[in-house]
């Protein structure tokens, strides 16, 4: 990328990183917070923490169907930044798609960033997999490295990421459960709708019968006319 276009693709990732996460900080979740820290050193690891940021976001407001314009735009931004082209572009079009009033401005965020791609409009709004980001290499700065070390022999950091991942396989846990359970449901909702289906069709059988059974044969009840001899 030429230089001219660092400098407007950073003007833009401030701008557009800004626009959402200050108006809606409550539907964000931690959104501000990696925001401030990036901006207050721009490195590749807080920009990924950042796009976790927007990735956890999004399925939360999905969730909630409380999505609000920008959110998509920014998380483009940043994984445009990551290299993430693709994907990034994919978030520029769900932007557009879910609010078109958007369009003129990603469009300029889509030629600044994805150039290549501005005529692909491939969309996908559906939940965000978060194990992908996982799959972004970033360069560590010393100190992030150091950290990094300090948290993995922190006994404290230890217990809290084992914590974590109990909850996130409770969390799995429950969610399986749960659409069993709606499978069931659904299972025994169309089972009763035969049932009951086969039951009004007996019901209409029997009527038919019954009104058969107390209609005269109109044959049999007709007069015999006498035969001229």
């Amino acid at each position: 990328m030429k230089k001219s276009n660092i400098i407007i693709a950073s003007a833009l990732l401030s701008g557009c990183l800004l626009s959402s996460a200050c108006i809606h900080q409550g539907a964000l979740v931690e959104v501000p917070a990696t925001l401030m820290q990036y901006q207050h050193q721009p490195t590749e690891a807080k920009l990924l923490a950042l796009a976790k940021s927007y990735a956890q976001a999004i399925n939360s407001n999905l969730e909630q169907q409380s999505l609000f314009p920008g959110q998509y735009a920014d998380y483009g931004v940043a994984l445009a930044k990551l290299g993430c082209r693709s994907q990034a572009n994919v978030m520029f079009n769900n932007e557009k798609a879910m609010f078109p009033n958007s369009s003129l401005y990603v469009d300029m965020l889509k030629q600044t960033l994805v150039p290549e791609l501005c005529n692909d409009n491939r969309f996908d709004t559906a939940k965000i997999d978060l194990k992908t980001l996982d799959t972004i290499a970033v360069t560590y700065t010393p100190e992030e490295e150091a950290l990094l070390r300090q948290q993995a022999e922190d006994p404290e950091y230890k217990r809290l990421m084992k914590l974590q991942a109990q909850q996130e396989r409770q969390q799995q846990a429950d969610a399986k459960r749960k659409a069993k359970k709606a499978e069931q449901q659904a299972r025994k909702e169309a089972l009763e709708a035969q049932k009951r289906a086969k039951q009004e069709q007996q019901r209409a059988e029997r009527e038919a019968r019954k009104k058969a059974a107390a209609t005269p044969d109109t044959a049999s009840t007709q007069p015999t006319q006498p035969v001229n001899q």
